[in-house]
């Protein structure tokens, strides 16, 4: 889907080299994928019904123990992310790749607040399915690792962001079955809406990103 894109910067990378500027630009909204999703963990466990379905009586708190260990551990892989990638980060001390970065995060964190209060009333199992969906487009779609070149492939900065989006590929079938099984008051029809939507939120703010950084 981003081919092209990803060929690009590649090509950039390969001339320029990873330097402070692109680690910078790319960190920022690895990053803001991130911090986003954090607080949506917490929402998405507070809208799991106790018991999965097909779930035997006897097996309820063993059920309900799974879904908050699986939540729990994303929790803490996420935040194990976002304190890597800001170490390793050659940080620019250009305030205009901030600046420019800036508009390209801001429909993540719009969305967050959306999601985190404006349907607050909502609360409940379509709160969380709303939550653990926005974690899921991050999971799937923020994938920068085709555009590192062979020869970054030692770079700290590379290293460190391979790392991230193999640990992203484990939490992403998680929470696939978290969003599968995890919200039966949800109808299917609305659950599907409900994922397209941060789906297509997610891929237009991505598809802008990768634009700025290829040119």
């Amino acid at each position: 889907m981003h081919l092209e894109q990803y060929d690009r910067i590649r090509a950039r990378i390969a001339a320029e080299g990873l330097t402070p500027e692109i680690e910078t630009r790319v960190a920022i909204f690895v990053c803001a994928s991130k911090a986003v999703n954090l607080p949506f963990l917490a929402l998405a466990g507070a809208g799991m019904p106790t018991l999965w379905p097909g779930a035997a009586a006897g097996a309820g708190a063993n059920a309900a123990g799974l879904v908050w260990q699986h939540l729990n551990t994303q929790l803490f892989r996420e935040s194990e992310a976002l304190t890597l990638l800001c170490r390793v980060t050659r940080w620019s001390s250009d305030p205009v790749v901030y600046a420019g970065s800036a508009p390209l995060v801001a429909p993540l964190y719009a969305e967050c607040a959306f999601v985190g209060f404006t349907t607050r009333p909502r609360a409940g199992q379509t709160l969380g399915a709303d939550a653990l969906a926005l974690g899921h487009a991050l999971l799937a779609t923020v994938r920068l690792t085709p555009i590192l070149p062979a020869e970054e492939a030692q770079n700290p900065f590379a290293v460190a962001l391979s790392r991230i989006e193999q640990e992203n590929g484990r939490l992403l079938q998680t929470q696939i079955r978290l969003l599968k099984d995890g919200y039966p008051s949800v109808p299917p029809a609305e659950l599907e809406a409900i994922i397209a939507a941060k789906v297509a939120l997610v891929e237009r703010a991505f598809d802008k990103f990768l634009d700025s950084l290829a040119r």
